[in-house]
């Protein structure tokens, strides 16, 4: 069975990301796609005393990945920092791990501008990971949230529209629409 993959490197599980994951699984549940993440912040530390568990973590985020019919990266974007947690989970991934897989990437708070940063900071990892291309960029930014009292936080509609549309983008290349060689009138 495949699925799309979310590998969220946020530093806190009750952030914006965490949030923007509930969105993300929300439009794929409209879709009837199944949706799994991974939190890298989940991974023990890989020294003697969870070496075990850190290992069997790490096997079953390579066997999701594998498995996955597409993967969408979500992380802090901001200039003080490069993406260290993501990049430390994809570095321990094998190489071609997301090769055929469209690759969406999100990028939470920052400017818009540092999406590239992002990007150009991922390019060897992603690279050896197979990913020539990355379907889609969505920038998350401050303003791209709606708080409403005492509400948890949820994205405006601009950015849930475009969050939306760079999962159709995905699923596109998963399943391209099928092409009819028969003029149209003949149908």
């Amino acid at each position: 069975m495949s699925y799309f993959l979310t590998l969220s490197s946020s530093p806190t599980k009750f952030s914006k990301a965490g949030f923007l994951l509930r969105s993300i699984g929300s439009v794929l549940q409209q879709r009837a796609v199944e949706f799994r993440a991974i939190q890298a912040l989940d991974m023990p530390p890989i020294e003697p005393g969870t070496h075990r568990s850190a290992n069997q973590f790490i096997a079953n985020t390579v066997e999701q990945v594998q498995q996955a019919a597409a993967i969408a990266l979500v992380t802090p974007a901001t200039k003080e920092s490069s993406p260290t947690l993501l990049a430390s989970l994809l570095s321990l991934l094998p190489d071609d791990a997301f090769s055929r897989k469209p690759l969406l990437l999100f990028a939470i708070g920052g400017l818009p501008g540092q999406v590239a940063i992002l990007e150009r900071a991922l390019k060897q990892i992603l690279f050896r990971l197979g990913t020539t291309t990355i379907a889609a960029r969505v920038h998350v930014g401050t303003g791209s949230w709606i708080l409403v009292g005492d509400d948890h936080p949820r994205l405006s509609r601009g950015v849930e529209s475009e969050v939306a549309y760079a999962i159709d983008l995905a699923l596109t290349a998963i399943n391209p629409p099928e092409v009819s060689l028969e003029p149209a009138g003949f149908r």
